[in-house]
């Protein structure tokens, strides 16, 4: 009963941070919002503010509800939100929810590969650096982690395309297909060229954490007492690496892809945009530069439970991981 009273509160607790955090993203949107240059207007016809004058203009106002306050707009997506209600969008003239569905399939696509992929590279290669820390490819890949580290997302995705798409043209520079042509008309090994160099920008954004993070933790259970005492009784690299270093490592670099779950979403945003890929991402850039008032609340909502849920596994996994040590 205390077990199931616990995990009832901790349920309470993180639904209550969950109102807090989404409450706290409105109002920061919110100001961003009030402080914005763009006029709506402007941005509805790709920036010519002559487009529309007079009487035609003031009943577009009125029809796309820009003669509302920004108090008023946040107060209206706030009343449709608790009804399930994303909203309308000015810029597309289609409901928020729907956009977000169409859009995020392909970021979802990306986000998932990327995160699998660097996560299984960069646990692989920080366990072979730890189990080696002296060794001179373990330094100099040490050194080349922490130099992708530093690296801009946007200035390894110029420099891919400059090299894949530019120099070589192994690979197209971006969209997601051919102008002209949807993407539903191209079959599955023409889709995939079009995931290659945003999913290995992305990628590499990500991996370098993992592989340091990794090696420090393999170098800290390969000195531990229990491995040391299984190695003088004769236990093989082999079996110290699957029972004990995998087994005691493995978890934390999961932790540390959870954790970065806004690392994941907004670089992912720069990637999209880089790559003129249709995403999530590309829409939430779109969004802004346009004043789309419901569409860029509504992706902001979304992208606040998406890292919320993340950074909670992450909370639970270690949580998880520092009873097991105690016990």
């Amino acid at each position: 009963m205390s077990v199931i009273h616990i995990s009832s509160n901790g349920f309470c607790i993180g639904l209550v941070r969950l109102a807090l955090q989404l409450c706290l993203a409105l109002l920061i949107m919110t100001l961003l919002l009030s402080l914005s240059p763009i006029d709506p207007i402007s941005a509805y016809f790709d920036g010519n503010a002559l487009a529309v004058f007079g009487d035609r203009k003031e009943q577009l106002i009125q029809q796309l509800g820009l003669d509302q306050t920004l108090i008023e707009r946040v107060l209206t997506f706030g009343k449709a939100l608790l009804n399930g209600d994303l909203g309308y969008s000015l810029h597309y003239q289609q409901p928020v929810s729907d956009i977000i569905w169409q859009r995020s399939q392909y970021s979802i696509y990306l986000m998932g590969c990327a995160a699998l992929l660097s996560l299984i590279l960069g646990y692989s290669i920080g366990l072979l650096l730890g189990i080696s820390p002296n060794h001179p490819f373990s330094r100099t890949m040490s050194q080349l982690a922490l130099m992708m580290n530093s690296l801009p997302s946007f200035w390894i995705g110029l420099l891919l395309i400059a090299l894949f798409a530019i120099k070589l043209s192994w690979l197209p520079v971006g969209g997601i297909a051919p102008i002209g042509e949807s993407p539903d008309t191209l079959n599955f090994r023409e889709q995939v060229t079009y995931f290659v160099l945003p999913l290995i920008t992305l990628c590499l954004s990500l991996i370098a954490p993992i592989i340091l993070h990794t090696k420090e933790k393999v170098i800290e259970v390969n000195n531990s007492q229990h491995v040391r005492y299984a190695r003088i009784h004769g236990l093989s690299t082999f079996s110290i690496i699957r029972f004990h270093l995998i087994r005691n490592t493995i978890v934390p670099a999961l932790v540390i892809q959870l954790a970065g779950f806004s690392e994941l979403l907004s670089g992912s945003v720069i990637v999209e945009t880089v790559f003129n890929f249709p995403g999530i991402g590309e829409t939430l850039v779109k969004a802004g530069l346009s004043g789309d008032t419901p569409l860029l609340l509504g992706i902001t909502m979304c992208s606040a439970v998406f890292v919320f849920t993340g950074n909670t596994m992450a909370s639970l996994l270690s949580r998880q991981l520092s009873l097991s040590t105690s016990l």
